[in-house]
């Protein structure tokens, strides 16, 4: 007969199993974002519009939630003008969409928040198309991690 440290105790064994079980669903558990890169960062953007083409950069900050980050739009108008911007960018699986708010902007009589909805090609790129307030859909935005 083995020696008492060495023989297997039904109950025990059971617990070690919970316990490995409950591991495997907390990891399953996990929030998308550290399944997927982070988004934090300083973004160029290069954007032709409804209206001009527009270069400038979104500097992203890290998750208020899960999928929910903040950020900062920076625009530039080949015609003249500057724009910034707040931004929120909600994160689907790969669909991103940034929704601005609170333009300044000087050089423009007006301007309306923009509306991005970008699909993510890999950890340092997005590709899509601006909706503005008055649903002119842009033809290009691509924004590129620097």
């Amino acid at each position: 007969m083995p020696p008492a440290e060495h023989r297997s105790d039904p109950g025990r064994r059971h617990l070690a199993l919970g316990a490995l079980a409950l591991c495997g669903l907390a990891a399953l558990a996990r929030p998308a974002r550290a399944q997927s890169p982070a988004l934090t960062g300083i973004w160029a953007l290069s954007w032709r519009g409804a209206r001009d083409t527009y270069e400038g950069t979104l500097e992203i900050h890290a998750a208020t939630t899960p999928n929910v980050y903040a950020g900062r739009l920076l625009l530039r108008a080949s015609r003249g003008g500057i724009v910034n911007e707040d931004a929120s960018i909600v994160v689907t699986g790969n669909q991103v969409r940034i929704e601005c708010s609170n333009p300044t902007f000087q050089g423009f009589e007006s301007w309306s928040p923009d509306r991005f909805y970008l699909t993510r090609k890999g950890p340092n790129r997005m590709v899509g198309y601006s909706l503005d307030a008055m649903g002119n859909r842009g033809k290009t935005a691509v924004f590129e991690r620097i």
